[in-house]
């Protein structure tokens, strides 16, 4: 499959390109605060997001074609409408974890303008990013070369994926080398193994109604509405509620963050399937996207 090669590819040279500068970067500007595997970890992230330019110049893509093509007005009117009905989709799944005890209120933390200040910035930078990657690059390119179907669950499936990739074990900062960002790329690729699948399905699940949404739409405005929103409340929600792994309901929020997880899968497949049956199928056909 064309897509599936491609994306696999691009993921290792943005993976290979981060092993070979962060040593650099580390070592000029590096501290333990800041360590290693998060030099290289970073720079991979930035170098999935520049290779966003070649790649438009290569395929002769623009960022209008890949979700970017509103005006200001409808672009912002269309995320915040997307943010107003990302909060209150998850709110759902905060409210029965709080309600089966899943997740314990704290007393000790509380509301303040910075927690959400920085929750809102971190989610519409994460968002940004991601959405442009995802639902932009990758689902354009799968749906050129093969078809909406493809695109919807192979861009869903290399998002989720991302999320597992990540050092599990550190290297020893006393004894780096050349080859010590292939290191740790190897390792958190290895981190793969310990995936575990309801994890990645919740994940995925994610990926499939902001597809959907983009499908449906043909803007990236409402999936980084969407996306924003989530990564919004599950910072607020992790920093206000505490996670109560003696529950009997435990198993529902999975091992990732403590909140997504089989009950999140089984109400985003709900949204999905409502979202597809009412939104798209209806007006199924192969116009462009």
């Amino acid at each position: 499959m064309k897509a599936l090669i491609f994306f696999t590819v691009y993921f290792c040279i943005a993976s290979a390109m981060a092993a070979i500068i962060a040593l650099p970067l580390f070592e000029l500007i590096g501290n333990d605060d800041f360590k290693f595997e998060r030099w290289v970890t970073r720079s991979a992230l930035l170098f999935l997001v520049l290779g966003l330019i070649p790649c438009l110049k290569f395929f002769n893509l623009s960022l209008k074609s890949l979700g970017h093509h509103l005006g200001t007005n409808s672009y912002f009117k269309q995320l915040s409408s997307g943010f107003v009905i990302g909060f209150f989709i998850l709110a759902v799944v905060i409210y029965v974890l709080i309600l089966l005890n899943v997740r314990v209120i704290s007393l000790t933390d509380q509301l303040s303008l910075s927690l959400c200040l920085k929750a809102l910035f971190a989610g519409l930078i994460v968002a940004l990013i991601e959405e442009t990657l995802f639902r932009g690059l990758f689902f354009k390119l799968a749906k050129l070369w093969h078809n909406n179907l493809v695109a919807v669950l192979l861009s869903s499936f290399f998002y989720a994926i991302l999320h597992f990739i990540k050092p599990i074990e550190h290297i020893d900062q006393s004894a780096l080398s050349l080859f010590s960002g292939f290191e740790v790329i190897l390792n958190a690729f290895a981190a793969l193994s310990n995936m575990q699948i309801d994890d990645f399905f919740a994940l995925f699940s994610v990926g499939i109604l902001l597809a959907l949404v983009r499908l449906k739409t043909r803007s990236l405005s409402y999936c980084i509405g969407l996306h924003a929103s989530w990564v919004f409340v599950i910072k607020i929600s992790k920093e206000l509620t505490d996670s109560n792994q003696l529950s009997d309901w435990s198993f529902l929020t999975g091992q990732y963050d403590g909140i997504i997880g089989l009950l999140s899968l089984a109400w985003l497949l709900i949204l999905s399937t409502t979202f597809y049956i009412i939104a798209i199928k209806p007006s199924s056909s192969n116009s462009p996207s």
